[in-house]
Order: structure tokens, then sequence, then C-alpha cells
């Protein structure tokens, strides 16, 4: 399921990269794969029996967020819409352009041809934005803010709805075991 090498107890080195289990804390879930946080590329969402960690590294940041498993209230996994309106600009200067080159150039066939294949890129652009289903992205509230995380793949949404799951599973064992624990004691 999930091979980690994930240090049990041990402080970070450099305070940028290291993941660390608090004693007696295991995984039970996560979306995507983590082998060490110094090799990772991407996004990783942790959840343990005490938290939920998201690990995130790219070519120019890296971070760590987590947020306690009773700070949660709500789950939330969304499609976001694919960026404004940027596609449609382009687009639009693509047939500006269209029209400057069939203008421009002397040869009719070549001014129709650069005019056509120009006009044809800026058609894509406006279908391949109309068309985008956007990106899904699972978010979690918690009291002190919220932990965003950009699910790519069919894969990654399974993944992500198992965890939330999981989440739920762990919030109510939790809760259930402090009610048994309160009402144990007698009133005096």
């Amino acid at each position: 399921m999930l091979r980690t090498k994930l240090k049990q107890d041990a402080p970070p080195q450099d305070g940028s990269s290291a993941v660390s289990l608090m004693s007696g804390e295991s995984i039970q879930a996560s979306v995507g794969r983590f082998e060490d946080a110094d090799s990772l590329k991407g996004d990783v969402l942790l959840l343990t029996d005490l938290r939920v960690i998201h690990v995130s590294r790219s070519n120019t940041n890296h971070g760590i967020a987590i947020a306690a498993l009773d700070d949660i209230g709500t789950v939330e996994l969304t499609q976001r819409p694919t960026g404004g309106y940027g596609a449609f600009v382009w687009a639009g200067l693509a047939f500006f352009v269209a029209f400057m080159l069939w203008r421009v150039i002397e040869s009719q066939w070549v001014s129709v041809a650069a005019a056509v294949v120009v006009a044809l890129m800026g058609v894509y652009l406006i279908v391949d934005r109309l068309m985008s289903k956007g990106e899904r992205v699972l978010v979690f509230r918690a009291s002190g803010g919220e932990l965003r995380v950009e699910l790519n793949g069919e894969e990654r949404q399974s993944e992500a709805e198992s965890l939330t799951a999981r989440l739920f599973e762990l919030k109510e064992e939790r809760g259930s075991t402090r009610h048994t624990r309160a009402s144990r004691f007698s009133p005096r």
C-alpha cells in the first residue's frame, strides 16, 4: 500500500523536508506515494490516527502543512474551474494575428494558409478552455485555516474519497472514546 521512510520520534535535521511521526502514531491512509521527503516531487497527503499531513515539493519550493484531527471540521472535494479568461485573450490575439497575416502577406495562397493555421490555434484555445473539466481539489477546513491538495487523476480521487471516509471514522472513534470516558465518572 504505502511504503514510507518516515522518521519515528526523530527531530527534523534542517526543518524543511523531514516528516516525523509522533510516538504511537501510525499512517491510516494516503493520497499519493511517499518514499522519502527528499526525493518527493508533487503533493502527498498522509492521514495518521492523530493528524493530517500535507507534504508538497516542487523544483522551486517545498513545505509541510499539518492539521490535528480534532481541529478538522469539514472536508470538501470540489472541482475548481480552470484559470480565468487567459485562453480567450490569447485566442482573440490569434484571430487578430491571423487577420494581419492575411492582409500583410502578398502571396494569396500563403496569406490564406498562414491565417487559417493561426486562426485554428485560436479555435483550439477556446475549445480546450470550454471542454476542460478543471482541477479536482480536496480541502480540509480546520479551526486555524485550510489545507488544499490538488488531485490529478482518477486514482488520486478514489484515494481521496477513501482517506476522507477514514478520517471521519477516526474522528468518530475518538469522539466515542471520549464520551465513554466521561460517562464513567459518577456525579458527586
